[in-house]
């Protein structure tokens, strides 16, 4: 699994980043919600999801040009 921080207000120009790869499916989801609460909330740029190996990181402006 991976680890994502995705944008928390929804903005298409904003890029996904990637936090950690290869991480094992048993502790994705403490790790990921771990970062939410010490680096997430409800205004934080960032929100942070632990998402499949197949997940493509979205590149926010990139994708349209």
């Amino acid at each position: 699994m991976k680890i994502v921080a995705k944008d928390n207000f929804d903005r298409e120009s904003v890029a996904d980043v990637l936090i950690a790869d290869n991480v094992p499916s048993y502790y994705a989801p403490a790790i990921a919600d771990f970062l939410q609460e010490r680096h997430g909330g409800e205004h934080a740029s960032r929100y942070y999801q632990a998402v499949g190996d197949d997940y493509v990181l979205w590149r926010g402006m990139e994708e349209f040009i």
